[in-house]
């Protein structure tokens, strides 16, 4: 599970998955072989690169096709695509990063906006989704997270840690978190909670827009949250919220 873990992120040599995985070269030679033979994995005889496989692919997209929010709430997303001419994203949390299932772009790209990557993992501090979801997840969560965070070396990162808290504080206050410089210097994004009938923060519904496109930041926020509160209700949310 950790070599496909790992190959999830970018493809690797047998070498270095070995010394990845802390195993000895017979282990992961043998473990590898058991992967490519039943289609987990593939390996690309000219490079001896490792890549995560066919039968990997269709195993995890059964993960969507069964998902309550992936069919039902595309209208939904459309709809806010239309009407602020934005990507809308639904996330959810892994671990310690944000990763959208479900995305709709606006019917007139945006050249700006043609970095999103639907299924890419994302620091929860970096990007609104993420924010959110790291704001409204278990308190011994995201007090962890802040006293382990490192800014990243980059134009869209948070000062510090102190920052951060503070960010979180004012999200959960106001339900709705908006950041300048999404992930990418040329974007800006609005988020707010998706919460399941329990009133538990499952998902976090955005939209990304271009810094440059003359959106209107209280329309996105209108649609970003009523497109949250639309999601919620689909999961049987009915105003209950859970303490975290």
């Amino acid at each position: 599970m950790q070599m496909l873990e790992y190959l999830a992120e970018k493809p690797m040599r047998a070498t270095e998955l070995a010394e990845r995985t802390s195993s000895k070269w017979a282990t992961a030679h043998r473990t590898l072989a058991y992967l490519r033979d039943h289609g987990f994995v593939r390996r690309d005889e000219a490079t001896g690169l490792h890549y995560v496989g066919r039968r990997l692919f269709a195993i995890g997209s059964s993960y969507l096709s069964e998902h309550p929010l992936f069919h039902t709430g595309e209208p939904l997303m459309r709809n806010a695509a239309d009407r602020v001419g934005g990507f809308v994203q639904i996330a959810e949390r892994d671990a310690y990063a944000s990763i959208a299932i479900a995305s709709v772009e606006p019917r007139n790209p945006v050249p700006s906006l043609s970095y999103a990557n639907t299924y890419r993992p994302y620091p929860l501090h970096s990007g609104a989704r993420g924010l959110v979801l790291l704001a409204f997840a278990p308190a011994e969560f995201s007090d962890a997270y802040i006293g382990h965070f490192t800014s990243v070396e980059d134009e869209t990162a948070i000062g510090d840690g102190a920052a951060l808290h503070t960010l979180l504080e004012e999200t959960r206050a106001s339900g709705v978190v908006a950041t300048d410089q999404d992930i990418t210097t040329a974007t800006t994004a609005t988020a707010a909670p998706v919460r399941n009938a329990e009133g538990v923060v499952v998902a976090s519904a955005s939209v990304v827009n271009g810094r440059r496109d003359g959106h209107d930041p209280v329309e996105v926020r209108e649609v970003v949250l009523g497109l949250a509160t639309s999601l919620s209700q689909l999961l049987g949310w009915r105003g209950k919220v859970a303490p975290r």
